[in-house]
């Protein structure tokens, strides 16, 4: 529609312009996405972290530009793990008002992901603070309204881990000094957003800018990022979706060898096979979700599994899906390639946001000693919450989340009362025995794959540990052996995910959902994010490809359950709190 400004052409026009699309942002506060932020408590409408992850999918997958540019809203949640409760109180009712446009200014021009090497200052003069420095390259640095920022306010004395103290600054309360915007740079992907820096100079703020303890920012900013790494695979289910529908779109209608392109067998699998990591990919963030409320303290191995996995299950999907695609890849013009080709610029960025995929694997392996210490020594537990989503939920705290998890997860540690499940479920219509047999069979090559590969981390710090250490200058020393062992678990948690929710779902979602073939193929891939032509069975192919169009046919999101999206021409649903509006 002409007048949507959430539309997928607007999109385009505008990212060819790299301009900032501030029609379809406004359109988003204006249902009310800042609201989805704030704790119910605090007078928001944030009840389940599953709200964010949709919401956000449901925006990137019309526009990243927008999503990541409204979806900055998420830093306010150190206002909510750092702050006090008076500080919480006002930046609860700021936000509710829509007067904030806040932005995470943590790197910095010479230090990238090393934040413990700032040089930022926060010197602390006479219950002020004066704020000195550049933060780049950051989302909305000239355009944000707060800055959540870390700066130094301790001396050479103070240890390293505690020099640094996190501020969140209202940019319009700077008593003196100056705080300026540090121009855009050109993108690969999201040419829209505003991707820039923002600069201090003497700038003073009063001590209430301070959120936590002097000393305690790296920490409060470590344990936000595990939050948000978790949000970001929405971003990713969101830009998957829709490089898979506009690419099956296409194919279905372009005739090739007397037929529609998508009936040519290598078409067929590939994008039956986008459509299978897809919905690993979504089972895998569901559970993350669940996870956020049931099991906040662990997610300091969880929010880095499922942002390496989910984003390496899209960004797999778009090489092939780029491949099949052809030749049309390459061409600009028309409305459907401009949109495959903006998702996969824009999509490609997740895996960098948050603490880059290299980054979240070194905190994973750093954490591997512990995962193998704990491991065997879970109590049993109901998993059903985890898994059920028709479950209840407990409120979601997001102060509870620790920086180090004791090497526990919930996800790894219920494996084994699975694998028991499985083992007594009785032959269906649905799901018969010879399928029940293959994925018991499967389920214990889980089991046997997790039990090697941390049995594998001691075997490799003993390896490490007796080699001469080649000299190096930098202060990074972790094994890649290591990193490929914390690439493997990410793996495996994938499929652990979608054992699950399979298990505990299939008694309501029925069906193509219930038979458990698509589980069957997703286990038996090596990496749950990689295929190659053949893989697939080519009936099981083609039941993934009819199910992929159906729920395309259907406006449904691409889905282990039935989500429907508004249809060409929908007017827009609004909020108890607004007005309707088209």
């Amino acid at each position: 529609m002409e007048t949507n400004s959430l539309s997928f052409s607007g999109a385009l026009e505008l990212d060819e312009r790299d301009e900032l699309p501030a029609a379809g942002i406004d359109q988003v506060r204006a249902f009310g996405f800042n609201r989805y932020f704030v704790p119910e408590r605090l007078g928001g409408d944030l009840r389940a972290a599953e709200d964010i992850l949709m919401l956000t999918r449901v925006i990137a997958r019309r526009d990243m530009n927008v999503a990541v540019s409204e979806s900055t809203q998420v830093w306010m949640m150190l206002a909510w793990i750092g702050g006090d409760a008076e500080q919480r109180a006002k930046y609860a009712a700021t936000v509710l008002r829509g007067g904030v446009v806040p932005c995470l200014a943590y790197s910095e021009p010479g230090h990238g992901a090393d934040l413990a090497a700032n040089r930022f200052t926060a010197a602390p003069d006479g219950g002020q603070y004066v704020l000195t420095g550049e933060k780049w390259p950051i989302n909305r640095g000239r355009t944000s309204t707060h800055v959540v920022l870390l700066g130094i306010t301790g001396d050479e004395d103070t240890p390293a881990k505690r020099q640094q103290s996190m501020f969140l600054v209202d940019r319009s309360k700077i008593v003196a000094g100056e705080v300026t915007g540090v121009p855009r740079v050109p993108t690969y992907g999201l040419r829209g957003c505003d991707i820039s820096g923002v600069a201090f100079d003497g700038a003073r703020v009063d001590a209430s800018a301070r959120l936590g303890a002097e000393g305690e920012g790296l920490e409060l900013a470590l344990r936000g990022l595990l939050i948000t790494r978790t949000f970001c695979t929405g971003l990713s289910l969101g830009t998957g979706d829709t490089m898979l529908r506009t690419v099956a779109a296409f194919l279905s209608e372009r005739v090739l060898y007397d037929g529609p392109a998508n009936e040519i067998p290598y078409v067929t699998e590939s994008l039956a096979n986008a459509y299978l990591s897809l919905l690993v990919a979504e089972c895998e963030s569901l559970v993350a979700m669940r996870g956020l409320h049931l099991y906040t303290e662990q997610f300091s191995i969880w929010g880095n599994l499922a942002k390496v996995e989910v984003a390496r299950l899209v960004d797999f999907n778009s090489k092939v899906l780029a491949r099949t695609l052809g030749a049309r890849y390459f061409l600009r013009a028309a409305e459907h390639v401009g949109t495959f080709q903006k998702m996969l610029r824009d999509g490609a960025v997740v895996s960098v946001f948050d603490g880059s995929e290299p980054v979240c694997l070194d905190s994973l392996a750093l954490q591997l000693p512990a995962l193998a210490k704990a491991h065997g020594h879970d109590p049993d537990e109901d998993w059903r919450p985890l898994y059920d989503l028709r479950a209840e939920l407990p409120e979601f705290e997001p102060h509870r989340v620790s920086v180090f998890g004791r090497g526990r997860d919930a996800t790894f540690a219920s494996l084994p009362a699975l694998i028991s499940r499985l083992a007594e479920l009785s032959p269906s219509a649905d799901c018969d025995e010879d399928r029940l047999t293959v994925l018991r069979g499967r389920a214990e090559e889980l089991r046997l794959e997790l039990d090697t590969l941390l049995a594998r981390v001691q075997e490799v710090r003993r390896w490490a540990a007796g080699r001469p250490a080649r000299p190096s200058a930098s202060a990074k020393s972790t094994p890649p052996r290591l990193i490929r062992i914390a690439e493997e678990l990410s793996n495996l948690h994938a499929k652990v995910a979608a054992l699950g929710v399979w298990l505990f779902n299939r008694d309501h979602l029925g069906g193509f959902f219930a038979d458990g073939e698509w589980l069957q193929a997703a286990l038996t891939r090596g990496q749950v994010h990689q295929y190659d032509a053949g893989d697939l069975d080519p009936s099981t192919a083609g039941r993934l490809f009819d199910r992929m169009n159906a729920q395309r046919a259907d406006n449904e999101f691409f889905s282990v359950r039935p989500v429907r999206m508004a249809g060409p021409g929908a007017r827009e649903a609004r909020p108890d709190h607004e007005s309707p509006a088209a």
